[in-house]
């Protein structure tokens, strides 16, 4: 191995190691487009994601993209580190079929280690029979069958009998559902659970009591070590966060508009950074419009870079290092790769345009008719798929949730809830909707 490389391993969330080779001064950009290269993902859409990395103390920490990576790691090569989802998005917004295979892994691997819990059993067997048609397609009455059921469920729910049948009964109704039509059901199924996209941090309180920080999409979460909610702080009432040693502080309005804190205790300094970090940018990427300049900016300086400045006298790059990740908001990195996808396709289209039929090989034809049937297939599945109600997966949609103003659900599964499954917010009234004929003869 030269010694003018950094050599990488990182893994996926099933498991399977990809080798990449950086130079040695590269910084964790480079490594992640190289893995994302690999995994054929492209655009903007590889802002989605990350790689972690153990700490000393065995706390999950996230490689900053805009740093050196031999700056943020030490010990001898090979580095290890982990591909996740940093920003789970809702499932309409991932545009790319490799994009949404590797949200489909993790959230196989989260639904393993109870990092997402679903209470409901009936939604839980939807999502595992979605999951077996994904890996295992069409449901057979086979005792290999049973055995594949077992072995999917494993970590997740206790095997019974019954959750079993009632399993096969579910996958039998996916039967003709392709793999990618399946993996994005489950997106669909699991991004209604209140867990979806959600940051754990372990922490202590102030008495030196064990929980867990949650950094999610809507703000932070509090929960104990039973993983037991019992705080929680939208963004909006969130004033700042601030880190100070192994500290992480939370200064939060209450309900009389003055300012209190909620001060967490962590392992380490790396720990409270991160948690500090997760605050910040979760934030930006999800409720602001584009990032603000103070926290794309802001950097920090290790001793080295301090001294020099004290001795030089005067500003200097040396051991500068970005202090947040996040460059996009999630808005932007849509629209970035929607633009892109639609300039690429037409540069594809006015390629095509500059041959003669003459030149057009039969074979060619073949294979553009069948490429434009599937697209054609594909669209109206997820336009049929569109207007199908995201809490029983059954009804047609037919009505409007206010005031949020959502249309995702059938009058039987709105009468049942009580806030919107998709935004949280409260339900006060419940608006019918009538679909235009030939929407509703589409998805019939």
């Amino acid at each position: 191995m030269s010694t003018t490389k950094l050599w990488c391993l990182v893994s996926q969330p099933n498991s399977v190691v990809l080798e990449v080779e950086v130079d040695l001064r590269a910084n964790g950009q480079e490594c992640l487009e190289k893995v994302c290269e690999k995994l054929g993902i492209d655009y903007s859409e590889k802002d989605y994601f990350g790689l972690q990395y153990r700490g000393n103390k065995g706390e999950n920490l996230w490689l900053n993209m805009r740093n050196r990576i031999d700056r943020q790691l030490s010990g001898p090569q090979p580095f290890r580190f982990q591909l996740r989802v940093k920003f789970f998005v809702q499932p309409h917004m991932l545009l790319q079929e490799k994009t949404r295979h590797q949200f489909y892994l993790q959230i196989c691997m989260e639904l393993k280690e109870k990092k997402l819990l679903v209470s409901d059993e009936d939604h839980l067997v939807r999502i595992m029979a979605l999951m077996a048609q994904a890996e295992h397609g069409n449901q057979a009455n086979t005792e290999q069958q049973i055995l594949s059921y077992q072995n999917l469920i494993q970590g997740i729910v206790s095997s019974s009998d019954d959750f079993l049948t009632n399993l096969a009964y579910e996958h039998a109704n996916y039967r003709g559902m392709c793999r990618l039509s399946a993996e994005y059901r489950v997106i669909q199924e699991v991004s209604a659970l209140p867990g979806y996209g959600m940051e754990y941090h372990e922490a202590k309180n102030e008495a030196n009591e064990d929980l867990v920080v949650g950094v999610g999409p809507e703000g932070v979460v509090i929960y104990d070590s039973n993983m037991t909610e019992f705080s929680r702080f939208p963004y909006p009432i969130v004033q700042k966060a601030v880190h100070n040693g192994k500290k992480c502080l939370l200064c939060v309005f209450n309900e009389d508009g003055e300012t209190t804190h909620e001060e967490f205790k962590m392992v380490s300094c790396k720990a409270a950074v991160a948690l500090y970090r997760s605050i910040t940018e979760m934030h930006s990427f999800f409720r602001c419009d584009t990032i603000n300049s103070e926290v794309f900016s802001q950097v920090s300086q290790d001793l080295k870079g301090v001294l020099a400045s004290i001795f030089l006298k005067e500003n200097n790059s040396v051991g500068m290092n970005y202090v947040f990740d996040v460059q996009h908001t999630f808005r932007e990195v849509y629209d970035s790769t929607k633009r892109k996808i639609f300039m690429s396709q037409q540069s594809l289209d006015d390629q095509g345009q500059g041959h003669s039929e003459s030149e057009m090989d039969t074979t060619y034809e073949n294979q553009d008719v069948s490429s434009s049937f599937e697209m054609y297939k594909n669209q109206l599945q997820k336009i049929q798929e569109g207007f199908v109600c995201r809490v029983c997966m059954d009804k047609e949609i037919s009505t409007t949730l206010c005031p949020c103003g959502h249309m995702v659900c059938c009058s039987e599964c709105a009468d049942r809830l009580d806030e919107c499954p998709v935004c949280r917010t409260a339900i006060n009234k419940i608006q019918p909707v009538f679909l235009p004929t030939p929407v509703m003869a589409a998805n019939g």
